[in-house]
């Protein structure tokens, strides 16, 4: 997997983007995202940070969070992995070696995947094909860390979330140009017990601390769905798009 090194860019937030929704079991979803791109793996990520603040204030409106670090895992690429209690992840991608694949506690750079934990140093990559999450209680909220991502190999449209439970709803996140991490996160107001992440071109990238939340969750009432919207927006200087059921 030889790469071409890219000039590093001005990190750069972009805000909330639209969603569109092909089905009426997820009608009501926010999204967060925000890029750092080219920033070196030590970071600082501050549009990353200031995305996953916002996705976190909103996610916490449900219940409880949780994230996963990856951090006590064992390396290597195996399948499925037990990523914490009640959290499995499926990998159906190519094993590309130590540095691309399962499990990592290194790196080869920002262009590739890379570990955004504080004080850690282990990340999930799984370039060329996709991992499936599956939650044992549902959850209305899904965030994490993309690390690596560049269009050198990636177009906006490589990398896609999709829902396993009957519906053909499909997230896009950007992608940055010069690899450095960038948050992606959403919460739904119908809960889901598994998603699936793909990247389909031949780009080598990774995911961290992965947050969702737990078993005691509740539905916030509908007033105060009104409010989290709107401290989002405040929150994080991103632009929201709702979609109602009909």
């Amino acid at each position: 997997m030889n790469r071409t090194t890219r000039r590093l860019g001005t990190a750069v937030l972009a805000g909330l983007f639209a969603t569109a929704a092909l089905g009426t079991a997820h009608a009501t979803i926010i999204t967060f995202v925000g890029q750092d791109d080219g920033a070196p793996t030590t970071g600082p990520f501050p549009n990353s940070a200031a995305a996953q603040a916002s996705f976190l204030a909103a996610a916490s409106a449900f219940g409880a969070t949780h994230t996963i670090t990856y951090e006590s895992l064992a390396t290597g690429f195996y399948s499925p992995i037990a990523a914490a209690p009640g959290v499995s992840i499926a990998l159906n991608a190519s094993n590309y070696g130590s540095g691309f694949s399962g499990i990592n506690n290194t790196t080869l750079g920002n262009l590739y995947g890379f570990n955004t934990t504080p004080g850690g140093s282990q990340w999930l990559g799984f370039p060329g094909g996709s991992a499936t999450f599956t939650f044992a209680s549902p959850t209305y909220s899904f965030g994490t860390f993309l690390t690596g991502l560049q269009q050198y190999f990636s177009g906006t449209d490589d990398l896609q979330i999709t829902f396993n439970d009957g519906t053909s709803q499909v997230l896009t996140p950007p992608i940055n140009v010069n690899g450095g991490a960038e948050y992606f996160g959403f919460t739904d107001t119908s809960p889901f017990t598994s998603l699936t992440l793909t990247n389909l071109s031949g780009d080598a990238w990774g995911i961290d601390d992965t947050t969702f939340n737990g078993p005691s969750t509740s539905v916030p009432e509908p007033g105060s769905l009104g409010l989290l919207g709107l401290g989002a927006l405040l929150i994080g200087g991103l632009v929201t798009l709702r979609r109602r059921f009909a």
